[in-house]
């Protein structure tokens, strides 16, 4: 099976990635980024990398690199203040590129999958995701609604497009550094922390079998 992963450079797209190429099931791994990736990554038998600057729009010529694929693993994103605390890039990163990708694989790619599939966006967003852009939230109100609204947004392509589009969303907790300390960890677990590890373990478990439920918490991921 052939898979593309967007975001290997982020804490959580390199643990998807290494899980990827674990796993039997997945084939070919196609890396779409902006900037080079490690020589580990690079250079694993499984990986194809696609250096991509623009995310907003997917050319034909390179959507024709990515036949084949039968799924999206996307962990692209963050919170306001991962982007110097401007509300506008966060949003365009978050929430247009996204569905920019999306569009782009519902169009060139979803009528390519063997006959009874469809076409899987697996997305990594976060714990506290808010759809209603108007409810007034004590924190972290943008980076949430932001979240939100691709969320719904996804879920929205692949409503309308049920024999052929479908989506799972994965909301983490905050991520715990493989590399952190003992206490970190201790801290971490007592707030429902989860790891980077564990996040790209269930991505692919996802991805590759599906859920039960279009949305899951952090809670379900932390027992995958």
């Amino acid at each position: 099976m052939k898979v593309i992963v967007a975001g290997v450079t982020g804490h959580a797209g390199s643990e998807v990635v290494n899980h990827c190429f674990a796993d039997e099931r997945i084939t070919k791994v196609i890396i779409l980024t902006r900037k080079s990736v490690a020589i580990d990554i690079e250079s694993h038998p499984k990986a194809e990398v696609v250096l991509h600057q623009d995310f907003s729009q997917y050319p034909e010529e390179m959507m024709r690199t990515f036949e084949g694929a039968e799924i999206c693993l996307w962990a692209i994103g963050g919170r306001v203040n991962q982007f110097n605390n401007d509300k506008e890039l966060c949003r365009k990163v978050g929430v247009e590129y996204t569905l920019a990708a999306a569009n782009a694989m519902l169009k060139h790619l979803a009528d390519k999958v063997p006959s009874g599939k469809k076409f899987r966006f697996v997305f990594c967003s976060g714990k506290y995701s808010e759809w209603n852009q108007k409810r007034p939230l004590l924190f972290l109100a943008d980076s949430r609604r932001i979240k939100g609204e691709v969320e719904k947004g996804l879920c929205d392509l692949a409503d309308a497009n049920p024999d052929k589009f479908e989506t799972w969303i994965l909301r983490p907790s905050g991520f715990i550094e493989p590399n952190a300390s003992f206490s970190k960890k201790l801290v971490g677990s007592l707030y429902g922390a989860i790891t980077t590890a564990q996040v790209g373990k269930a991505m692919v478990k996802v991805a590759c079998e599906g859920w039960k439920d279009r949305i899951i918490e952090n809670n379900a991921l932390l027992k995958m």
